[in-house]
């Protein structure tokens, strides 16, 4: 009887890898790559490269995020200038990069990127979301080529530098459970997971969802997630692709592991002394939105911005508000690099 159970689970077990498999060769189909690929070492990020001329706009997207982020708003800024976003290792398009995924890496592999795709500065360098850090500390360390930073609801290094014990136990989980997502991917449970969703199963899918994330707050172990509904549309349609493969769990895993670590890199990097301007969701916590001032503060050159119509994806609610803000400093630093000129004025 028991070689009947373990043959049953063992067949089961194929059966899921086979479908892993199979749908990952069918997504590839149903959603190619909108940029191209260029090979830092031994992988390839995938980068997307629009417009001309100068300075180029860097585009760094959220924790889980991919080029999509910026699908309505890097085509506005290509009208005027070069602007390239691209796919953080393991994320998106791109292939998985080596562990840890801490804020220093990331700028190292977007800073070999540009010079392996023969993007020169000057940059102006735009982060949404934990894209904040990053796009923070790789204006520290290469200030001789960034002419400004525009962080879009952006992580504050204070939030994480130290953690509190909430915050610190909130990652570990969540690393813990992207750790157990990645070993499940492989067996095609998060593939009919998310087909479930999509096909408003979802009296079936939670079960399955609760199973895998066992030790998650109430509103994170459901379909009713928040990590999920609150994406743009255009980022949900693809997760059934990208949050299903182990690259993406184990990205994730990392990043957030090292939270605290990158935040504390960021600090250490010391202030930003360039144009720097700071857009804040209208519905942050009165901590976090004094935390984006105190950023803000921090250039002499600073500014911050509260998007009165907006949540957490300002790109999606307020898109104008974005292309201005950037164009802004890339129209100041052409004025100051040519000839003077009026800069555009947000209203």
């Amino acid at each position: 009887m028991i070689g009947y159970v373990a043959g049953g689970i063992g067949a089961a077990v194929l059966a899921g890898v086979g479908y892993q498999l199979l749908g990952v060769r069918r997504d590839r189909k149903r959603f190619p790559p909108p940029g191209k690929f260029v090979a830092i070492g031994n992988r390839r990020l995938h980068v997307r490269d629009m417009g001309k001329g100068s300075p180029t706009v860097l585009l760094e997207s959220g924790l889980m995020s991919t080029v999509l982020t910026w699908q309505g708003i890097q085509p506005e800024l290509a009208k005027s200038t070069r602007v390239v976003s691209y796919d953080r290792a393991g994320l998106g398009w791109s292939d998985p990069g080596p562990e840890p995924r801490n804020a220093s890496r990331i700028v190292d592999e977007l800073h070999s990127l540009l010079t392996d795709a023969q993007i020169a500065p000057p940059y102006v360098v735009v982060g949404h979301s934990y894209g904040g850090l990053t796009m923070s500390l790789f204006a520290a360390r290469y200030p001789g080529e960034v002419c400004g930073v525009v962080l879009v609801d952006p992580v504050a290094p204070a939030e994480w530098h130290p953690p509190s014990e909430h915050d610190r136990r909130r990652v570990e989980i969540g690393s813990i459970i992207c750790r157990r997502a990645a070993v499940v991917s492989y067996t095609g449970l998060l593939r009919l997971i998310a087909w479930l969703i999509h096909s408003n199963a979802k009296s079936l899918a939670n079960p399955l969802i609760r199973a895998i994330s066992q030790g998650a707050p109430s509103d994170s172990n459901s379909t009713e997630s928040r990590w999920f509904w609150n994406l743009p549309a255009g980022e949900r349609a693809v997760t059934p692709f990208f949050w299903t493969q182990a690259k993406f769990c184990r990205t994730i895993a990392s990043q957030l592991e090292r939270l605290p670590e990158s935040a504390g890199q960021v600090v250490a990097a010391g202030p930003l002394e360039t144009r720097l301007t700071v857009i804040s969701a209208a519905n942050l916590p009165s901590r976090r939105l004094a935390e984006h001032r105190a950023v803000a503060a921090q250039s002499s050159e600073g500014h911050h911005i509260l998007a009165k119509r907006s949540g957490h994806w300002i790109t999606e609610d307020q898109p104008e508000l974005v292309v201005a803000a950037i164009l802004e400093i890339v129209e100041g630093a052409r004025s100051r690099t040519e000839s003077p000129a009026s800069s555009r004025r947000l209203t």
